[in-house]
This record gives C-alpha cells, sequence and structure tokens, in this order.
C-alpha cells in the first residue's frame, strides 16, 4: 500500500523542489518506507511506498520495467500477480513484487492487463514511446485516484492533498453537489464538491496525451458490464452456488495473505469477519493474528466475547483493545484533514482509533467490508424483496403516523414511510440510503439564496443515473448493484481507506475478491433474500464454517454517538467554528434557522444529529482550507 501522484505538461519544469517534496510529505502516511521521484521531459511521478512484498529498495517506485520504456507509480495489491507472472512467460524478473508484473504485464498486454488484475489499486503508467500515461483504477473503487486538468497540466493523486501542495486545487465549493453532500455526508460518483477536483472512477483507465495534454477515459470493467455476462440458462442450482461461494471465498481469503510481512484480520465478531478468520486460519493457523475492539462509547454493544469464541475455535493469537472517545475532538479533526473534505461516515473513527493500535503489531489487515452489499446484508434489501407488501403497510402508516405526536419518533418513522412511497424504484432507494428526508429536507438550514444554489443539483440525480444501467433487474438486484455502484466506493471504502491509511495499515477486503464478485453478480437476488433471512446464500455457504449462533444470532454492531458528542464534548467547537465559518461565509448558513433546529435537537423534538454532524465537517474543513463558497 502506497501513494503516488503526477504532473504531465509544459508546466513540468516550472515545478520546484520544495513543492514536490511537500506533495511527497503529504503522502508519507501512505507510505512512511521510501519516497522518491523520476520525471521525464513533460511527466513527473513521485511515489511513497509501505513495504509489503519485496521489502528490499529494488522493488521501491517509481519502477521502470526491463525494457525502459515504461514507469510505473501504484498503489495497492495485486494478489494474483505470481499466476499472471507464470500465464504469460514474464521471466527474468528482478525483484518478488507485484509492481514489476503490473509494469511488465503493461508491456506485454497494454491496457488488456487492467481487467487481468485481482486485487486492490490505483496506478499510473508512463510509455516513454507514445509520450502517453495511463491511470487505472481498481474494479469497485477500493483505491482512491484524484485528477485535476488544466490548459497546460494534468495532475493526479492518491489523495487530494498531494494536489493542494502542487498548487493544483482551487478553493471554490461545486455547490450543486453540496446537495448530495447533505443528504449523504459525501459527494457521489466523479465530481466532488472542489470545482475541477474529479475521481479517476472505479474500473475506468484515462489515457493522457503527455505532448497535447489531453485525456480520454475508457471502462475497462463495471457492474452492468459483468450483469450483461450473464446468461440465464446457466443459473446455478442453489446447491452449486452454496459450494461455489464457499470456494471462492476460501480462494479469495487464502490470495490476500500474500505478504512479505506478517497479516491480521479485524474480527468484531459478525459473519463477514468470522469468515474471512476461519477461511485465513485454515492457511497460517496459530501465526494468524486477529484483533477485536471495545469502545467506552458503544452503548452496551460489546462483540468481544463473539469474536473471542471464532477466535479460541481457530486458535488465532487473539488481541482484545479497549479504546476510549476522551480526544474526540483532536480525533475528528486529524479525520477530516484525512479526508481532506468534509466527509462524514463517522464510523471512519473508530476504524482509525483502532488501526493505531495494532500499526506496531502488523501492516496487513483482512476486513469484511463488501459482504453486506455483495450478499444482501442489510434490512434494506429484504424491505425491497416484499416491497408490495412494504408499500401498502406504508400507505396505511402515512395515514397512522399523522395521530401519533411529533417528536424525533414520528419524524423518523415519517422519514421511512415516504421512502417507500417515493415513486419511481431510484427514488426509492435514494431515500432508503439518507436518514434525511426530502419532507424536512437537511438543506433548510441554509440562506434562501444559497439554498437555491446547491438545490440546482437534485440530490438523487446519482441515483437516477445509475438505475438506466439496471432496468432490466429485480429491485433487489437493482438495490444491490447499485450499491455496489455508490455506497460502497464512494462512502464506505474512502472510510477504510483513509482511516486506515491515515495510521499506515494496509486494509484487504476478501469480499471484494474479482471471482466472488463476478460469480455474485450473475447470481438472482432469490438466492440472498430468501423468506425473509437476509445473507441467506452466504450463511448457508458458511454453514460449519462459522459456528452457528453468529450466523443466525442478530446482527449487532454500533453507531458512533456523535450526537452525544454535539451536545457534550464536541458543542463547543461545533458553535466556535460556526462562528468563525459565519465571519468567511455569511451567505451560506441562515445563523437563526441553524440556532432553531440545533434547539430542536438538543430538546429531543427531532434527531437531526447527523446533519449537525455534517455541518461541523464542514467548518472545520473550510476553516482550515479557507474555501470559497
Amino acid at each position: 500500500m502506497c501513494g503516488f501522484f503526477g504532473i504531465v505538461g509544459s508546466v513540468v519544469d516550472d515545478f520546484r523542489e520544495r513543492a514536490l517534496h511537500a506533495a511527497l510529505d503529504g503522502l508519507a502516511h501512505r507510505g512512511p518506507d521510501n519516497q522518491a521521484t523520476w520525471s521525464s521531459s513533460n511527466v513527473i511521478l513521485g511515489h511513497t511506498r509501505l513495504s509489503i512484498l519485496d521489502l528490499s529498495n529494488h522493488a521501491n517506485q517509481p519502477f521502470s520495467s526491463t525494457c525502459g520504456r515504461f514507469t510505473v507509480a501504484y498503489n495497492g495489491e495485486v494478489y494474483n500477480y505470481k499466476e499472471l507472472a507464470a500465464q504469460y512467460s514474464l521471466i527474468n524478473l528482478k525483484t518478488s513484487s507485484d509492481t514489476e508484473v503490473v509494469v511488465e504485464l503493461f508491456a506485454k498486454l497494454g491496457v488488456a492487463s487492467f481487467e487481468q488484475l485481482n486485487g486492490m489499486f490505483a496506478l499510473a503508467i508512463y510509455d516513454s514511446e507514445e509520450c502517453k500515461l495511463y491511470l487505472a483504477r481498481d474494479r469497485l473503487g477500493i483505491k482512491p485516484l484524484y485528477i485535476t486538468k488544466s490548459e497546460q497540466s494534468i495532475c493526479f493523486g492518491s489523495e487530494i492533498k498531494a494536489l493542494e501542495k502542487l498548487g493544483a486545487v482551487s478553493n471554490d465549493v461545486n455547490a450543486p453537489k453540496l446537495n448530495e453532500w447533505f443528504y449523504y455526508g459525501n459527494a457521489l460518483g466523479r465530481a466532488t464538491i472542489l470545482n475541477g477536483v474529479e475521481r479517476v472512477m472505479p474500473g475506468n483507465y484515462v489515457v493522457i496525451d503527455t505532448t497535447l495534454c489531453s485525456a480520454a477515459v475508457h471502462t475497462y470493467w463495471a457492474v452492468s458490464k459483468a450483469l450483461s455476462r450473464k446468461n440465464p440458462s446457466k443459473i446455478p442450482s442453489e446447491e452449486h452456488a452454496v459450494a461455489k461461494v464457499r470456494e471462492l471465498l476460501c480462494s479469495a481469503v487464502k490470495r490476500q495473505l500474500v505478504s512479505d510481512v506478517p497479516v491480521g484480520v479485524f474480527l468484531s465478531g459478525g459473519i463477514d469477519s468470522s469468515a474471512i478468520t476461519a477461511f485465513a486460519a485454515q492457511e497460517l493457523g496459530r501465526d494468524l493474528s486477529t484483533y477485536s475492539v471495545k469502545f467506552d462509547y458503544d452503548k452496551g454493544v460489546n462483540e468481544l466475547p463473539k469474536a473471542r469464541q471464532v477466535a479460541d475455535m481457530y486458535g488465532t493469537k487473539h488481541h482484545e483493545f479497549e479504546i476510549g472517545g476522551y480526544d474526540v475532538v483532536d480525533t475528528v479533526i486529524k479525520m477530516v484533514e484525512h479526508h481532506d473534505h468534509p466527509f462524514s461516515d463517522a464510523a471512519n473513527i473508530p476504524l482509525f482509533l483502532l488501526s493505531q493500535q495494532v500499526r506496531d503489531k502488523t501492516k496487513v489487515i483482512l476486513q469484511g467490508d463488501g459482504g453486506d452489499e455483495l450478499f444482501a446484508g442489510y434490512q434494506r434489501y429484504n424491505t425491497l424483496a416484499n416491497f408490495r407488501k412494504m408499500k401498502l403497510l406504508a400507505k396505511v402508516g402515512n395515514i397512522a403516523n399523522n395521530f401519533t405526536r411529533k417528536n424525533a419518533g414520528y419524524y423518523s418513522r415519517q422519514r421511512y414511510i415516504d421512502a417507500l412511497l417515493a415513486g419511481e424504484d431510484y427514488q426509492v432507494m435514494a431515500a432508503l440510503l439518507t436518514v434525511e428526508s426530502k419532507r424536512v429536507p437537511p438543506t433548510r438550514v441554509l440562506s434562501d439564496s444559497y439554498r437555491a444554489k446547491v438545490e440546482s443539483h437534485a440530490f438523487d440525480s446519482r441515483y437516477q443515473e445509475i438505475a438506466k444501467k439496471f432496468e432490466a433487474q429485480d429491485l433487489v438486484n437493482k438495490m444491490l448493484m447499485t450499491d455496489l455502484e455508490i455506497i460502497l466506493p464512494d462512502i464506505f471504502l474512502e472510510k477504510v481507506d483513509r482511516s486506515t491509511m491515515a495510521a499506515s495499515v494496509e486494509v484487504r477486503v476478501p469480499f471484494l475478491d474479482s471471482d466472488l464478485v463476478d460469480f455474485c453478480i450473475s447470481l438472482p437476488s432469490r438466492l440472498k433474500v430468501k423468506k425473509g433471512q437476509q445473507k441467506y446464500l452466504l450463511k448457508q455457504a458458511l454453514a460449519g464454517v462459522v459456528p452457528r449462533d453468529i450466523l443466525y444470532g442478530p446482527k449487532t454492531g454500533f453507531g458512533v454517538p456523535f450526537g452525544y458528542w454535539l451536545k457534550g464534548p464536541l458543542k463547543e467547537l461545533f458553535w466556535d467554528g460556526f462562528a468563525k465559518f459565519k465571519l468567511d461565509n455569511p451567505h451560506v448558513f441562515d445563523e437563526k434557522k441553524v440556532a432553531r433546529v440545533f434547539s430542536e435537537f438538543t430538546d429531543g423534538r427531532r434527531d437531526d444529529s447527523f446533519l449537525f454532524w455534517k455541518m461541523l465537517n464542514l467548518m472545520i474543513w473550510a476553516n482550515t482550507k479557507k474555501v470559497v463558497f
């Protein structure tokens, strides 16, 4: 796992050593083991390395091919690199790293190599003969990659902060994208909330002509393309699907254990992490370390006993931590800094704190992300599997709820009712994925003029865009495929990458293995949600592998109590931040509206904790970066 950046264009000669060192230092947490730059006439590549495979200096990056024509800067891990080297006769390799295989495979296959890579990656490869530079990002967006363009240059990097250090980022806010941010806590899709800063999308590659400083975007893999390969006449039986899932998940875990440093597992005691532990232990036995945590703010939800049960069952070296949220102010500020924008999934905090605890013990961790989106682990999938009945109940509830007291419970019920009655499928899905309500929009705290600017972009437009790809699917599969395209890369995987890399820890996600994802996409939704049971197929596949009480026990986990913090330890930070924000941006928020809604929140009349959590992150970011709204 690493970090990298690059500059293309006629301005390359203008970049001084000080700016390049600043960009490297900005990414040092992603790669504390080595820093280096490489340049040609109009291309600069910079890299910071976290050494995982081939720990020698020979595997440092930027790394050039044997022929000298291609040079790569790369972040991630390709788990099938040994198989690819054998399959394509890549011989006389100088290192035992996946980096060398990536660049030599590109030398042999060109852009066709990207689809061959089973792993998580973002990369830049420069072709000195054609004067072209290629950027690519893994299929599901596990690893980040940002890009900015001007008439004279194109800059790119693993994090926005590297681009800032290069002077390639304007501080102008993309106001219309804030509407998505108000509902989901992040901007969705290609554009960010900073004008001119874009994400390279999952499964995409960009071809940059370094002479003309022009870029063309292409797709080498997409959920919809994988879905189109499904053959309806060859849908496997349930028995075959169960066996295949078990086989593929076991293979994925085994494949992702490849490392020249110790590998551990974040073991929560849930189904996904327990399955990963079970299959990893089959390979490593007592050499496998597992890590579990209890927080002082978990409201009594303690999964340590479940995690301990699995660890004992498989004989791992088990470690338990108890972590407090007493320094929450510093942690919140630090997480805004690492995300480079006001990202609002508060689960980044416990993940960062746990990563800090393990970083002296291991650099590599396996984690269960993706299991819920692949196998239908959330209640919404069950809701959509019974949508006709749920919609009928919502119509009745819409009337009955009007006769209840208008407190926090009323608004929570009404939000769910409105989501089920939202209209078109994409509107239902978009409404189910936010705790905010269109009836009482989160943008109501803005001034009238700025609110109109923000709401010029519909908050659910990304869902409408994605829906066109999956029109032929049933409602459950539409939700599953949409989650793979939106919430997974834009929220969950960003959270995992930034919060763990902030502590220089590499997290791998076996459930997003290419072979496993391709197979699961091909399956009908009736195998994933059956008779009201979520994750039906996965549970069947893990019978005898994971203890039954974990497979069929209630889905637990805990929420980060940012609502409690906003009324207590974060209240002063919120209002001090608001006062400073108002001085620089008096036209954005309506102070009277903010005060009224905050009073309703503290009095318990409405639960607008997520709204104020987002505002806190926004204000910390804006006050630090001096952005222009």
